[in-house]
């Protein structure tokens, strides 16, 4: 990834140049046509930002006495609110914010604060964290990509199962890594089939974390512009942004150029669009690299190679399985895989087994009637012709 001369600490846009979004735009590559869950605390959808935008706040939180939207300027609607702006963001807000697919379709999925939450008791029946189960809600509300910034400790075994379901339906997941990793969870970024993100700034450096050390966490996937990027909001007001930094801004940007490359290939499966995003990083072609322990993973995401690159020549399998963690397991995929398979829809006109697929129950049907009357008209003539002769066998069909 190259920085433009022109960027400076004091443009909180310059990922947006860095990544030349407007190239992609002017392609006609802007997200039309694909739906992505944003999974955070709050929003506020009355923000001129979204002026225009196709954003939906799903219905309830996970946690008791909290809401999706909210209006008041607090840290968690500020957050919730410029990640969102990072997707769908017209340039009008305070901020200026321009999303990197501004025409892709938004659901905003509202967790609340972590801090002190008592989860709904839709949330305990489900046997979910609360994190998780807005995760299950997005995938069953048929989400194409889901992305979360928040980062737990503990995740449940239902939790997983839903990890597992976004692998077998070929669902890219895209997490946040932990700002600080030896106070915060790594989960769900640590979890198999997700892709990791942390934060680099203009030089392609790792920001500082704890202890004065740089923010290195293990099992990156890939890195993105996280480093004094445009907040709505300064965390009290709506009317002066602010710069933040973390991963919860590289966050949203590789999933618009997932998004981006989702509508440009249509026919890439989710696996597919991964396998591009690991192998095409950087700003030229090489083999693929991957460093488990330097904090960068597979590199830097790249949005123009990503583009650039038709994802179909690689094999249909999420390249993220491996992880020491190693939940959800092979097993846990498998099953899912097989509850996947038993519930799909058997219609003729179920457009997921093509064109061709559905006129063959219609054929057959129409096979059999055919052979059924004919069998009928043979029947009828052998029973004419024995009455005839008088016999007094019975007729067989």
């Amino acid at each position: 990834m190259s920085v433009p001369s022109s960027a400076t600490a004091d443009d909180g846009q310059w990922w947006y140049d860095t990544y030349k979004v407007a190239d992609a735009h002017a392609a006609g590559w802007t997200g039309a046509g694909i739906k992505i869950a944003v999974v955070d605390s709050q929003i506020n959808p009355d923000l001129p930002d979204f002026g225009g935008a196709d954003l939906t706040v799903a219905a309830g939180a996970a946690c008791e006495g909290a809401e999706p939207a909210s209006t008041e300027a607090t840290a968690l609607s500020e957050h919730g609110s410029t990640v969102t702006a990072m997707l769908i963001g017209n340039g009008t807000g305070v901020a200026g914010t321009k999303g990197i697919v501004p025409d892709a379709s938004v659901t905003f999925y509202g967790v609340g604060t972590l801090e002190d939450c008592t989860p709904t008791t839709e949330v305990e029946q489900s046997g979910h964290t609360p994190l998780g189960w807005m995760l299950q809600r997005a995938l069953d509300d048929g989400a194409d990509i889901v992305f979360t910034t928040i980062v737990v400790g503990q995740v449940s075994s239902a939790d997983v199962s839903t990890i597992a379901q976004s692998i077998a339906r070929k669902v890219p997941v895209v997490a946040g890594n932990p700002n600080n990793g030896f106070s915060q969870g790594f989960l769900p970024a640590s979890l198999d089939g997700v892709v990791a993100v942390s934060a680099v700034d203009q030089n392609l450096t790792l920001p500082t974390g704890a202890l004065g050390v740089a923010n290195a966490i293990p099992e990156t996937t890939v890195v993105a512009p996280g480093v004094a990027i445009s907040t709505l909001g300064d965390g009290s007001s709506w009317d002066v942004a602010g710069l933040g930094t973390g991963t919860s801004f590289a966050t949203p940007q590789v999933a618009g150029i997932l998004a981006a490359a989702m509508q440009k290939y249509p026919d890439a499966t989710g696996n597919q669009l991964l396998q591009s995003l690991v192998h095409n990083t950087g700003g030229q072609e090489h083999p693929l690299r991957y460093n488990e322990t330097d904090g960068f993973g597979y590199g830097a995401a790249s949005l123009t190679r990503v583009l650039a690159v038709d994802p179909t020549q690689y094999p249909d399998e999420n390249p993220l399985l491996d992880k020491r963690l190693d939940q959800p397991s092979a097993t846990d995929i498998a099953d899912a895989e097989k509850a996947l398979a038993s519930a799909a829809p058997t219609a003729p006109g179920d457009s997921s087994q093509g064109s061709g697929a559905s006129v063959v129950p219609i054929l057959i049907g129409v096979g059999i009637g055919v052979i059924v009357l004919v069998l009928v008209a043979v029947v009828v003539t052998v029973i004419i012709i024995r009455r005839n002769n008088r016999t007094q066998r019975k007729g067989q069909s």
